[in-house]
């Protein structure tokens, strides 16, 4: 990994590579007091700090569990990497149409995963608005038709084209599934394997050359293992860290070898800290939150250790500049969610205009015709009204259709 090393290491096995390490990664966030001139006796202060403190703790590290859960997401899988590269619409102002579009355009990509939430998002708005198309199709046919005996039935060709584009993403997404767990098992066993090796190498009674090329034999195929299942991720990986670490600490290396090296590893981290604290002042809070992702991955997975003295700062550091970033994130979703409140208002308000319309009363045909107007107009402002919370979207919808239909009877 580094070029500039010592030559004692290259003498020693060629490459001394030590890979990633950070002690903080296996724990939460640890926090300490302030040292004070003089002891405080009050024990309500000291339970304020002390509680102050844990807030602390615990608001850096769901900050730190964001960044982890979505790294062990792409771990396992990396192409859902690029999902973010495709913007997320608001399928709900779309059309059948337009979403049968946006439908067979999306299936066309070789990686499955990155457009899944995508699909599933298309799938959701489509059925919804189907659906409420078919309820009124149906109410048409039982007040136009005369004869008790004859069954509704009511053929789309949208929905065909729906189903058959839709078919072909989830052929897709089986078979990725199926070769994608054969692969995360055989990872899995093989990268445990490994552990288990580099925990041997602690042997007083190895030659140290070839201690090192062992356990840079060990890095290298560690470095090739592939995807795990994200739900081991952590595990592993701190476990993997946690071995390393150790091992480093035991060898007695030449002492300016390994200082040339925890320097090194901490200029790169230091460098790593200094673009995160460029990130917390970007605009686009989902852009400096991706690069954030990746910034931690290079930590985790790229970087070697730094010395004892420099741990627990330096990690600190990095995770206050995390959490920034998370909350920054955070008032951006709020501000999401209060846009989805008010399109919650706009669509009740017009589901109300379409109740009052349905309890007028008409006396001729063309104001009939009229009142048909106004409802199909009111019915495309709340396709437009854009996405609602989705706690509530099913209690929308069937507000909205018991309206229409109201007004139909």
């Amino acid at each position: 990994m580094l070029e500039e090393k010592n030559d004692n290491l290259q003498e020693a096995d060629g490459k001394l590579e030590i890979e990633i390490s950070d002690s903080a990664q296996d724990n939460a966030i640890e926090t300490s007091e302030p040292e004070t001139a003089a002891e405080i006796s009050t024990s309500e202060i000291e339970s304020e700090v002390e509680n102050t403190a844990e807030e602390t703790e615990t608001a850096h590290q769901t900050a730190l569990d964001a960044i982890t859960n979505s790294n062990a997401e792409e771990s396992e899988d990396e192409t859902l990497k690029e999902r973010h590269e495709i913007p997320m619409q608001d399928y709900d102002t779309f059309s059948l149409d337009a979403l049968v579009d946006e439908l067979k355009k999306l299936i066309n990509t070789d990686k499955v995963m990155s457009v899944k939430d995508h699909i599933e998002e298309i799938k959701k708005s489509f059925l919804l608005q189907y659906n409420h198309l078919i309820e009124e199709k149906k109410e048409e046919f039982n007040a136009s038709n005369q004869d008790p005996n004859e069954e509704f039935e009511y053929h789309s060709p949208l929905k065909s084209k729906f189903d058959e584009y839709y078919n072909v993403f989830r052929e897709k997404r089986n078979e990725h599934f199926k070769h994608l767990q054969t692969n995360l098992k055989s990872n899995l066993e093989n990268r445990l394997a490994i552990v288990e090796e580099l925990k041997e190498l602690i042997n007083p009674q190895e030659n140290i050359k070839d201690t090192l090329k062992h356990f840079n034999d060990l890095r290298e195929r560690w470095k090739n293992a592939g995807s795990i299942p994200k739900d081991k991720y952590n595990h592993v990986w701190n476990n993997y860290h946690f071995h390393v670490e150790n091992f480093y600490d035991y060898l007695h290396l030449d002492r300016e070898a390994r200082d040339l090296d925890f320097k090194y590893n901490l200029e790169q981290k230091q460098k790593i800290i200094a673009r995160v604290e460029e990130l917390v002042n970007e605009t686009d809070i989902s852009k400096a939150f991706r690069e954030l992702q990746d910034l931690h991955r290079i930590w985790k997975e790229d970087i070697g250790p730094v010395s004892k003295e420099h741990r627990d700062v330096i990690w600190n550091k990095f995770s206050e500049l995390t959490k920034k970033i998370h909350d920054k994130r955070e008032i951006l979703f709020e501000s999401q969610r209060a846009n989805e409140q008010k399109n919650l208002e706009v669509k009740k308000e017009i589901i109300g205009k379409i109740e009052v319309l349905g309890t007028e009363k008409v006396n001729s045909h063309s104001q009939w015709l009229v009142q048909i107007q106004k409802v199909e107009a009111l019915r495309n402002e709340f396709f437009a009204a854009g996405k609602v919370p989705s706690e509530v979207n099913e209690e929308t919808w069937a507000a909205f259709k018991t309206a229409v239909r109201n007004f139909n009877s």
